[in-house]
Protein backbone atom coordinates (compact mmCIF):
# COMPACT_ATOMS: atom_id res chain seq x y z
CA UNK A 1 0.00 0.00 0.00
CA UNK A 2 1.20 3.24 -1.27
CA UNK A 3 1.69 5.59 2.33
CA UNK A 4 0.69 9.18 2.18
CA UNK A 5 3.53 11.43 3.67
CA UNK A 6 1.45 14.60 2.61
CA UNK A 7 0.33 14.72 6.31
CA UNK A 8 3.79 14.52 7.64
CA UNK A 9 6.11 18.14 8.76
CA UNK A 10 8.99 17.02 10.47
CA UNK A 11 11.80 19.48 11.14
CA UNK A 12 14.64 17.73 9.56
CA UNK A 13 18.46 20.21 9.36
CA UNK A 14 20.75 19.20 6.67
CA UNK A 15 23.72 20.39 7.78
CA UNK A 16 26.92 18.38 5.66
CA UNK A 17 30.72 19.16 4.65
CA UNK A 18 31.69 19.47 1.42
CA UNK A 19 32.26 16.13 -1.38
CA UNK A 20 36.47 17.51 -2.21
CA UNK A 21 36.65 17.53 -5.49
CA UNK A 22 32.82 16.85 -6.25
CA UNK A 23 30.36 19.08 -4.48
CA UNK A 24 30.44 22.24 -1.74
CA UNK A 25 28.42 22.09 1.20
CA UNK A 26 25.67 24.33 -0.03
CA UNK A 27 25.12 22.51 -2.93
CA UNK A 28 24.41 19.14 -1.19
CA UNK A 29 21.97 21.24 0.87
CA UNK A 30 20.29 22.53 -1.42
CA UNK A 31 19.77 18.94 -3.59
CA UNK A 32 19.13 16.97 -0.51
CA UNK A 33 16.39 19.90 0.78
CA UNK A 34 14.96 19.84 -2.99
CA UNK A 35 14.49 16.19 -2.65
CA UNK A 36 12.94 15.94 1.00
CA UNK A 37 10.92 18.64 0.38
CA UNK A 38 9.53 16.81 -3.00
CA UNK A 39 8.84 13.92 -0.82
CA UNK A 40 7.56 15.65 2.27
CA UNK A 41 5.78 18.86 1.08
CA UNK A 42 4.80 19.50 4.62
CA UNK A 43 8.11 18.74 6.22
CA UNK A 44 10.40 21.74 7.18
CA UNK A 45 13.60 22.00 6.14
CA UNK A 46 16.44 23.88 7.29
CA UNK A 47 20.04 23.88 5.85
CA UNK A 48 23.26 24.67 7.82
CA UNK A 49 26.19 23.92 5.46
CA UNK A 50 29.51 23.68 7.47
CA UNK A 51 33.23 23.19 7.24
CA UNK A 52 35.69 22.15 9.46
CA UNK A 53 38.03 24.68 9.64
CA UNK A 54 40.11 23.98 6.43
CA UNK A 55 39.31 25.37 2.67
CA UNK A 56 36.19 26.38 2.37
CA UNK A 57 35.46 27.77 5.50
CA UNK A 58 35.66 31.24 5.33
CA UNK A 59 32.78 30.57 2.50
CA UNK A 60 30.83 29.34 4.92
CA UNK A 61 31.18 31.89 7.66
CA UNK A 62 30.58 34.59 5.41
CA UNK A 63 27.14 33.63 4.56
CA UNK A 64 26.86 33.37 8.22
CA UNK A 65 27.80 36.55 9.46
CA UNK A 66 27.31 38.89 6.53
CA UNK A 67 31.84 39.55 6.10
CA UNK A 68 32.78 41.67 4.27
CA UNK A 69 35.11 40.82 0.85
CA UNK A 70 38.62 42.34 0.84
CA UNK A 71 40.54 41.97 -2.44
CA UNK A 72 43.98 41.69 -1.92
CA UNK A 73 47.16 41.23 -4.22
CA UNK A 74 49.62 38.33 -3.37
CA UNK A 75 51.62 35.32 -4.39
CA UNK A 76 50.78 31.80 -4.89
CA UNK A 77 52.98 28.84 -3.27
CA UNK A 78 55.67 29.21 -6.17
CA UNK A 79 55.97 32.85 -6.03
CA UNK A 80 53.25 33.95 -8.82
CA UNK A 81 51.12 36.89 -8.54
CA UNK A 82 48.17 36.02 -7.66
CA UNK A 83 44.73 38.11 -6.62
CA UNK A 84 42.61 36.62 -3.63
CA UNK A 85 40.17 37.06 -0.68
CA UNK A 86 40.02 37.29 2.81
CA UNK A 87 36.85 38.59 4.79
CA UNK A 88 36.44 41.13 7.23
CA UNK A 89 34.15 42.04 10.03
CA UNK A 90 34.80 45.68 12.31
CA UNK A 91 38.42 44.78 13.19
CA UNK A 92 38.46 40.63 12.76
CA UNK A 93 40.00 39.15 9.89
CA UNK A 94 38.98 35.94 8.40
CA UNK A 95 41.82 34.14 6.01
CA UNK A 96 41.97 30.99 4.71
CA UNK A 97 45.33 29.67 4.06
CA UNK A 98 44.45 27.62 0.85
CA UNK A 99 43.35 30.86 -0.87
CA UNK A 100 47.15 32.28 -1.83
CA UNK A 101 48.82 29.21 -0.34
CA UNK A 102 46.87 26.07 -1.61
CA UNK A 103 47.42 23.21 -3.15
CA UNK A 104 44.49 23.87 -5.60
CA UNK A 105 46.36 26.34 -7.27
CA UNK A 106 48.87 24.36 -8.84
CA UNK A 107 49.43 21.82 -11.22
CA UNK A 108 50.13 18.19 -10.13
CA UNK A 109 53.76 18.54 -12.08
CA UNK A 110 53.93 21.89 -9.94
CA UNK A 111 53.83 20.17 -6.63
CA UNK A 112 56.92 20.27 -4.87
CA UNK A 113 57.17 21.32 -0.93
CA UNK A 114 60.91 21.84 -1.37
CA UNK A 115 59.68 25.02 -3.58
CA UNK A 116 56.65 26.27 -2.24
CA UNK A 117 55.85 28.98 0.60
CA UNK A 118 53.69 30.22 3.05
CA UNK A 119 54.93 33.77 1.65
CA UNK A 120 51.69 34.42 -0.21
CA UNK A 121 49.76 34.22 2.81
CA UNK A 122 51.81 35.92 5.07
CA UNK A 123 51.21 39.26 2.91
CA UNK A 124 47.16 38.80 3.82
CA UNK A 125 48.40 38.96 7.25
CA UNK A 126 49.98 41.92 7.02
CA UNK A 127 47.47 43.51 4.84
CA UNK A 128 44.78 42.86 6.80
CA UNK A 129 47.31 44.17 9.90
CA UNK A 130 47.73 47.42 7.76
CA UNK A 131 44.12 47.89 7.70
CA UNK A 132 43.20 47.85 11.05
CA UNK A 133 42.88 44.44 12.08
CA UNK A 134 43.56 43.44 15.42
CA UNK A 135 42.21 39.90 15.55
CA UNK A 136 43.12 37.26 13.01
CA UNK A 137 41.60 33.76 12.05
CA UNK A 138 43.39 31.64 10.18
CA UNK A 139 41.91 28.50 8.46
CA UNK A 140 44.44 26.09 8.01
CA UNK A 141 44.00 23.17 5.72
CA UNK A 142 44.60 22.20 1.66
CA UNK A 143 47.97 23.53 1.74
CA UNK A 144 50.64 23.00 -0.89
CA UNK A 145 53.31 23.76 1.56
CA UNK A 146 55.84 22.09 4.09
CA UNK A 147 57.50 25.05 5.21
CA UNK A 148 56.82 25.31 9.10
CA UNK A 149 55.30 28.51 8.28
CA UNK A 150 58.67 30.32 7.94
CA UNK A 151 56.86 32.00 4.59
CA UNK A 152 54.04 33.62 6.68
CA UNK A 153 56.77 34.50 9.29
CA UNK A 154 59.10 36.08 6.62
CA UNK A 155 56.19 38.46 5.20
CA UNK A 156 55.91 39.78 8.81
CA UNK A 157 59.18 40.91 8.88
CA UNK A 158 61.24 37.54 10.35
CA UNK A 159 64.65 36.55 8.69
CA UNK A 160 65.79 33.24 8.92
CA UNK A 161 69.68 32.68 7.90
CA UNK A 162 72.34 29.81 7.93
CA UNK A 163 75.12 29.17 9.65
CA UNK A 164 77.24 31.65 7.62
CA UNK A 165 74.56 34.22 8.13
CA UNK A 166 73.04 34.34 4.56
CA UNK A 167 69.53 35.23 4.35
CA UNK A 168 67.42 31.95 3.47
CA UNK A 169 64.39 31.63 0.87
CA UNK A 170 61.34 30.63 2.90
CA UNK A 171 60.42 27.77 1.64
CA UNK A 172 60.40 24.21 2.54
CA UNK A 173 64.03 22.96 1.52
CA UNK A 174 65.33 26.05 3.93
CA UNK A 175 64.40 24.01 6.84
CA UNK A 176 67.45 22.17 7.49
CA UNK A 177 69.56 25.35 7.03
CA UNK A 178 68.35 27.92 9.50
CA UNK A 179 70.95 28.60 11.92
CA UNK A 180 69.45 31.77 13.21
CA UNK A 181 66.21 33.64 13.40
CA UNK A 182 66.18 37.26 13.09
CA UNK A 183 63.27 39.23 14.83
CA UNK A 184 60.69 41.36 12.78
CA UNK A 185 60.91 44.86 13.51
CA UNK A 186 57.39 45.83 12.16
CA UNK A 187 54.97 46.31 14.74
CA UNK A 188 51.33 45.58 14.87
CA UNK A 189 48.47 45.70 17.10
CA UNK A 190 47.23 42.55 16.97
CA UNK A 191 45.01 41.10 20.39
CA UNK A 192 45.07 38.04 19.07
CA UNK A 193 45.87 35.08 15.93
CA UNK A 194 43.67 32.24 16.03
CA UNK A 195 44.40 28.92 14.08
CA UNK A 196 41.63 27.07 13.07
CA UNK A 197 42.46 23.50 11.61
CA UNK A 198 41.05 20.00 11.72
CA UNK A 199 43.95 17.90 12.81
CA UNK A 200 45.75 17.30 15.95
CA UNK A 201 49.26 16.21 14.25
CA UNK A 202 52.33 17.01 15.96
CA UNK A 203 55.01 19.21 13.95
CA UNK A 204 57.24 15.97 13.44
CA UNK A 205 57.69 12.20 13.47
CA UNK A 206 55.53 9.05 12.09
CA UNK A 207 52.34 10.94 12.35
CA UNK A 208 54.04 14.59 11.43
CA UNK A 209 53.52 17.43 8.90
CA UNK A 210 55.84 16.02 6.65
CA UNK A 211 55.15 12.17 7.12
CA UNK A 212 51.92 12.55 7.24
CA UNK A 213 50.63 14.95 4.09
CA UNK A 214 53.60 15.50 2.06
CA UNK A 215 53.05 13.24 -0.08
CA UNK A 216 50.26 14.63 -1.40
CA UNK A 217 52.37 17.68 -1.88
CA UNK A 218 54.75 15.96 -3.78
CA UNK A 219 57.51 13.77 -1.73
CA UNK A 220 59.06 11.41 -2.51
CA UNK A 221 59.99 8.99 0.58
CA UNK A 222 63.50 10.70 0.55
CA UNK A 223 62.03 14.05 0.46
CA UNK A 224 60.29 13.66 3.41
CA UNK A 225 62.85 12.00 5.44
CA UNK A 226 64.56 15.65 4.70
CA UNK A 227 61.70 17.79 5.38
CA UNK A 228 61.34 16.22 8.58
CA UNK A 229 64.62 16.67 9.97
CA UNK A 230 63.84 20.09 8.66
CA UNK A 231 60.88 20.70 10.89
CA UNK A 232 62.92 19.24 13.63
CA UNK A 233 65.62 22.05 13.24
CA UNK A 234 63.03 24.63 12.69
CA UNK A 235 61.45 23.65 15.99
CA UNK A 236 64.82 23.58 17.68
CA UNK A 237 65.53 27.39 16.17
CA UNK A 238 62.88 28.65 17.73
CA UNK A 239 63.22 27.56 21.27
CA UNK A 240 66.86 28.99 21.23
CA UNK A 241 65.08 32.34 19.67
CA UNK A 242 62.66 32.48 22.79
CA UNK A 243 62.43 29.60 24.45
CA UNK A 244 59.30 28.21 23.67
CA UNK A 245 58.55 24.44 23.08
CA UNK A 246 56.65 23.91 19.80
CA UNK A 247 57.96 19.92 18.89
CA UNK A 248 55.20 18.39 20.25
CA UNK A 249 52.64 20.69 20.01
CA UNK A 250 49.18 19.24 19.61
CA UNK A 251 48.42 20.58 15.96
CA UNK A 252 51.48 21.62 15.10
CA UNK A 253 51.52 19.30 11.88
CA UNK A 254 48.67 21.18 10.59
CA UNK A 255 49.12 23.08 6.91
CA UNK A 256 52.52 21.71 6.81
CA UNK A 257 53.97 22.70 10.46
CA UNK A 258 52.31 26.56 10.00
CA UNK A 259 51.76 26.49 13.78
CA UNK A 260 55.53 26.35 14.42
CA UNK A 261 56.35 29.68 13.54
CA UNK A 262 52.84 31.29 14.39
CA UNK A 263 52.35 29.51 17.61
CA UNK A 264 56.25 29.35 18.41
CA UNK A 265 56.94 33.06 17.44
CA UNK A 266 53.86 34.72 16.81
CA UNK A 267 52.15 33.76 20.01
CA UNK A 268 49.18 32.29 17.92
CA UNK A 269 46.71 29.81 19.95
CA UNK A 270 45.50 26.78 18.04
CA UNK A 271 41.39 26.17 18.09
CA UNK A 272 39.21 22.84 16.58
CA UNK A 273 37.89 25.15 13.64
CA UNK A 274 34.72 22.63 13.14
CA UNK A 275 33.91 24.03 17.04
CA UNK A 276 34.28 27.59 15.75
CA UNK A 277 31.88 27.08 12.76
CA UNK A 278 29.59 25.33 14.72
CA UNK A 279 29.16 27.89 17.03
CA UNK A 280 29.10 30.61 14.83
CA UNK A 281 26.54 29.34 12.79
CA UNK A 282 24.51 28.55 16.29
CA UNK A 283 24.18 24.92 15.06
CA UNK A 284 23.91 23.39 18.50
CA UNK A 285 20.28 25.31 18.48
CA UNK A 286 19.26 24.10 15.16
CA UNK A 287 19.87 20.41 16.00
CA UNK A 288 18.18 21.06 19.51
CA UNK A 289 14.94 22.29 17.53
CA UNK A 290 15.29 19.79 14.62
CA UNK A 291 13.06 16.06 14.42
CA UNK A 292 16.26 14.37 12.16
CA UNK A 293 19.30 16.17 11.17
CA UNK A 294 21.40 15.10 8.13
CA UNK A 295 24.92 15.63 7.67
CA UNK A 296 28.28 13.96 5.68
CA UNK A 297 31.06 14.45 4.24
CA UNK A 298 33.27 12.68 0.80
CA UNK A 299 35.37 10.26 2.59
CA UNK A 300 34.00 9.00 5.96
CA UNK A 301 37.19 7.07 7.42
CA UNK A 302 39.11 7.13 11.17
CA UNK A 303 40.12 11.35 10.55
CA UNK A 304 36.33 11.83 10.44
CA UNK A 305 35.72 10.72 14.02
CA UNK A 306 38.15 13.70 15.03
CA UNK A 307 38.03 16.88 14.67
CA UNK A 308 35.43 17.11 11.24
CA UNK A 309 32.09 17.97 10.86
CA UNK A 310 30.49 14.85 11.43
CA UNK A 311 32.04 14.16 14.27
CA UNK A 312 31.09 17.71 15.62
CA UNK A 313 27.27 17.33 14.14
CA UNK A 314 27.28 13.90 15.81
CA UNK A 315 28.23 14.90 19.13
CA UNK A 316 25.42 17.37 19.51
CA UNK A 317 22.93 14.50 17.82
CA UNK A 318 23.93 12.78 20.64
CA UNK A 319 23.62 15.02 23.04
CA UNK A 320 19.68 16.05 22.28
CA UNK A 321 18.93 12.49 21.11
CA UNK A 322 18.39 13.53 17.53
CA UNK A 323 18.85 10.78 14.64
CA UNK A 324 21.87 10.92 12.12
CA UNK A 325 21.70 9.82 8.91
CA UNK A 326 24.70 10.61 6.96
CA UNK A 327 25.22 10.72 3.05
CA UNK A 328 28.61 9.98 1.98
CA UNK A 329 30.98 9.80 -0.77
CA UNK A 330 32.30 6.52 0.40
CA UNK A 331 32.17 5.05 3.74
CA UNK A 332 35.84 3.20 5.49
CA UNK A 333 34.33 2.97 8.93
CA UNK A 334 33.38 -0.43 10.61
CA UNK A 335 30.60 -1.31 11.86
CA UNK A 336 31.60 -0.45 15.71
CA UNK A 337 32.63 3.03 14.71
CA UNK A 338 29.27 3.77 13.05
CA UNK A 339 27.58 2.24 15.86
CA UNK A 340 29.80 4.99 18.22
CA UNK A 341 28.89 7.79 16.22
CA UNK A 342 25.73 7.62 16.95
CA UNK A 343 24.63 7.13 13.46
CA UNK A 344 21.15 5.71 12.11
CA UNK A 345 22.11 4.99 8.85
CA UNK A 346 24.52 5.99 6.11
CA UNK A 347 23.86 6.11 2.41
CA UNK A 348 26.88 6.30 0.06
CA UNK A 349 27.17 7.56 -3.44
CA UNK A 350 29.20 4.89 -4.33
CA UNK A 351 26.69 2.06 -4.00
CA UNK A 352 24.94 3.81 -6.87
CA UNK A 353 28.22 4.63 -8.61
CA UNK A 354 30.07 2.56 -11.55
CA UNK A 355 33.13 3.51 -10.36
CA UNK A 356 35.18 6.53 -8.37
CA UNK A 357 35.06 8.73 -11.37
CA UNK A 358 31.54 7.94 -11.97
CA UNK A 359 30.57 9.02 -8.41
CA UNK A 360 32.63 12.23 -8.43
CA UNK A 361 31.44 13.58 -12.49
CA UNK A 362 27.89 12.30 -11.48
CA UNK A 363 27.52 13.25 -8.03
CA UNK A 364 24.69 15.53 -7.96
CA UNK A 365 22.66 12.85 -9.76
CA UNK A 366 23.14 10.11 -7.20
CA UNK A 367 22.75 12.51 -4.49
CA UNK A 368 19.38 13.41 -5.74
CA UNK A 369 18.28 9.34 -5.32
CA UNK A 370 19.76 9.38 -1.63
CA UNK A 371 17.62 12.44 -0.93
CA UNK A 372 14.65 10.19 -1.82
CA UNK A 373 15.78 7.34 0.06
CA UNK A 374 16.39 9.29 3.35
CA UNK A 375 12.79 10.76 2.89
CA UNK A 376 11.42 7.54 2.91
CA UNK A 377 13.01 6.49 5.70
CA UNK A 378 11.92 9.40 7.74
CA UNK A 379 8.62 9.28 6.52
CA UNK A 380 8.78 5.21 7.92
CA UNK A 381 10.23 6.73 11.25
CA UNK A 382 7.16 8.91 11.58
CA UNK A 383 4.46 6.55 10.65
Amino acid sequence: MKRDFSTLSPRILIAPDKFKGSMTAHEISSILKSEIEKAIPSAKVSCSPLADGGDGSIDILAKHLNLEKIRVKTIDPLGRYLETDYYKNDATAYIELASSSGLVLLHEEERNPFKTSTYGTGLEIKHAIENGVDHIYLFLGGSATNDGGIGIASALGYTFLDNDGNELRPIGSSLSLIGRIIPSQIEHALKSFTLCCDVNNPPTGVNGAASVYAQQKGASKTDIEILDHGMVNLCNQVKLFNSKEVINLIGGGAAGGVPICLVGLLGSTIISGVDLIIKQVNLEDEIENSDFVISGEGRLDKQSLNGKVVSGVARLCKKYKKPLYLTVGKNELDQKSVKDLGVKQIYEIISHAEDIDDAMENGSYYLSKIGREIAQQICRRNL
